[in-house]
């Protein structure tokens, strides 16, 4: 599988299925929001929402480290879809409804949620810290998790959010020229 890395540029994607509304974002929204989480978010994650507050990536994948838990894709490739914007509107979603939406799960620990879908999370880990985090990757494991209770797993993907943008590529598109020939319509 070929990979295009991220290279600092073009990080959010134009793509309608992730355009969201357009929240303002400016270094007072950014410090009551840092008030609100009770931490300091990674300057170059603030760098990349005061360009676009939020949405679609254009880089949206990034390989789990090798594990041995069978519900789990260790190894192999996982995503991150979209980052949620910081914004402090009730009805929709936000960096700051980290914890509500931990809560809703029952998942503890000192997060600032990007992304999820509850059953896979990209989260900012503050545990132990109120700067500088590591970025893990926290996913149900459903072999082990019962009617009753979800079991998780927690994957550190990255020490920094700067090292976790240099593990973010995406999949070019194929070319139909080099499919074998094969692959193509008969006339």
């Amino acid at each position: 599988m070929k990979k295009e890395f991220y290279q600092e540029d073009s990080f959010w994607s134009d793509d309608s299925e992730y355009k969201r509304i357009d929240y303002p974002i400016n270094d007072e929204i950014i410090k009551q929001a840092e008030v609100i989480l009770g931490v300091k978010l990674p300057s170059s994650l603030l760098d990349l929402m005061k360009i676009r507050n939020g949405g679609g990536l254009n880089y949206p994948y990034f390989m789990l480290p090798d594990g041995d838990t069978e519900s789990i894709p260790y190894g192999e490739r996982a995503s991150i879809n979209a980052i949620d914007p910081i914004h402090f509107e009730n009805d929709d979603i936000s960096i700051l409804s980290s914890k509500e939406l931990l809560e809703e799960v029952k998942l503890t620990g000192e997060f600032v949620v990007l992304w999820t879908d509850f059953h896979y999370w990209v989260v900012l880990d503050y545990r132990n810290k109120s700067q500088d985090p590591t970025v893990m990757y926290i996913a149900e494991n459903f072999s082990a998790s019962t009617h009753d209770t979800t079991e998780w797993e927690y994957i550190k993907i990255a020490d920094t959010f700067d090292d976790f943008l240099k593990q973010l590529f995406r999949v070019p598109p194929l070319d139909p020229k080099q499919l074998k020939s094969s692959y193509s319509r008969k006339q």
